[in-house]
């Protein structure tokens, strides 16, 4: 031991041998007797008040110790769903997530049961309370270097969880993050970093939606005017603006949703939300429901399938509820929260199919603002299988404009086409539609052969020509 003396002792091997035979049958050894010896001869001869500072100052030493042990260790944390209850534990033999990865594979190709046996393989794994893991959780999201790792698996919905620093969770199907898994250990010699770039590689995309996490839920009968209360304020989220609802009263909660749903304990709280895409000028074909405990903490998720006289009948409640609570049309609310964010136009991702980029042609002159050439694109594809809209529909009279854009400072297209939706009540709104490098290079070679037939010049060739002027016309008249 540290701070410590060690005595040497001397004493006839003969002597030694019996001795320690007798102390043997009595369960103890010359060493402990010794030990006690020599603590008594301690408090015998040294004076009472100087052993109370020693001990004093002993014990100080041993908890400042058992303190930055503690400091120093670093933890994964695990909780395992099974028959809709969970289980949580905790290791101080971290494991990160493509190490846990890794063991879920090894789990399901022994095809060794449910979450007790994935739980055995745990290493130096032990039960904790859900208020440690979620403490252990913050402490991952928070980087605090004390948590290699946070995991959620459940084993009935086949679905793998875990925490990434500072975005929170993401999920994945078992099958996925297996597959991730072995594609990483495949060669045996490869690096740490190459595994992990491969694992996260092979997951790419593979991320589960609320809506994929959801369970459905069975109508028990149609949504009805009024059964919904429209409570919080509006949110944008992207394309969306977000409604939370809550039902007129606990029967119709039971009589729409099922038992699946209901607050059984004290305390607990069902948030529902509906949505209205603005790109398909539609509502959103499910409603998301979340299931609460007391605390507050997450229990379960839900999504309600919408049929569409149920859309219908929300469309125009919304509106109505619109009208009355902003003075406000859906759209015009939309348009105005767009404007007070001010941020990049969002994404249309929900689209069934890519664009074929063999199939774009340019149409009109080439314009140029704002330090980009803009070439107009005819919608020449079927743009709600493409985009994601509904403007292909008779219900309506919108369209869109569909612009590529050269950025004049990089000489590169722009990594997204942008996306104008003109409606029939006279709104416009702004939608991006990412490009993959691949789709970017036609695209140019697209710009190219169109800027030789309108200008008689090859793209960098035009560009130097109109940054040229710019520069001439900054500078202005010379004397």
């Amino acid at each position: 031991m540290s701070n410590s003396y060690s005595a040497e002792v001397w004493l006839d091997s003969r002597r030694w041998d019996a001795l320690e035979a007798v102390l043997e049958e009595q369960g103890t050894n010359i060493e402990q007797h010794l030990q006690e010896y020599l603590l008594d001869l301690y408090r015998e001869m040294v004076p009472p008040d100087q052993v109370r500072e020693i001990e004093s100052d002993i014990q100080k030493e041993a908890l400042e110790a058992q303190r930055e042990r503690e400091a120093r260790k670093v933890f994964s944390a695990f909780r395992l769903w099974e028959n809709g209850k969970s289980r949580c534990l905790a290791t101080e033999y971290p494991k990160d997530f493509l190490n846990t990865a890794r063991l879920l594979r090894k789990h399901l190709l022994e095809k060794a049961g449910g979450a007790d046996d994935f739980a055995r393989k745990i290493y130096g794994g032990y039960d904790i309370s859900l208020s440690r893991f979620e403490e252990l959780t913050l402490a991952r999201v928070d980087n605090s270097g004390q948590v290699a790792g946070v995991f959620e698996l459940d084993f009935d919905r086949q679905v793998f969880s875990a925490v990434h620093v500072m975005d929170g969770w993401k999920s994945y199907r078992f099958q996925d993050v297996s597959a991730a898994a072995y594609q990483a250990f495949r060669k045996e010699h490869s690096s740490w970093e190459e595994r992990w770039r491969k694992f996260v590689s092979r997951l790419e995309g593979k991320e589960l939606t609320d809506r994929d996490l959801g369970a459905p839920l069975k109508a028990l009968r149609n949504l009805q005017p009024g059964d919904l209360l429209f409570t919080e304020p509006v949110k944008r989220m992207g394309r969306l603006l977000d409604f939370q609802v809550d039902c007129a009263s606990d029967s119709v909660q039971m009589e729409v949703f099922g038992p699946e749903v209901k607050c059984a304990k004290s305390g607990s709280w069902l948030d529902i939300y509906t949505s209205y895409d603005v790109a398909r000028q539609e509502v959103c074909d499910h409603l998301d429901l979340t299931l609460h405990r007391k605390n507050g903490a997450w229990e379960r998720s839900f999504t309600y399938t919408l049929s569409p006289s149920e859309r219908e009948l929300l469309r125009a409640e919304l509106e109505e509820h619109c009208q009355k609570q902003y003075g406000k049309t859906l759209n015009d609310l939309y348009a105005e929260r767009y404007r007070q964010e001010d941020g990049p136009p969002p994404e249309l991702d929900g689209g069934s199919q890519r664009l074929d980029l063999r199939q774009v042609t340019f149409e009109g002159d080439i314009s140029e603002y704002d330090g980009m050439l803009s070439f107009y694109m005819p919608v020449t594809c079927d743009p709600d299988a493409v985009f994601g809209t509904s403007v292909a529909s008779d219900s309506n009279g919108d369209w869109l404009n569909i612009y590529a854009n050269y950025d004049l400072e990089t000489g590169e297209p722009e990594r997204a086409l942008s996306v104008i939706l003109i409606c029939g009540d006279g709104n416009e709104f702004e939608f991006s539609y990412p490009l993959t490098a691949p789709e970017r290079e036609q695209l140019r070679e697209k710009m190219e052969g169109y800027c030789q037939a309108q200008t008689g010049m090859s793209l960098e060739e035009y560009r130097q020509e109109l940054c040229s002027e710019e520069s001439s016309m900054e500078q202005g008249p010379q004397m």
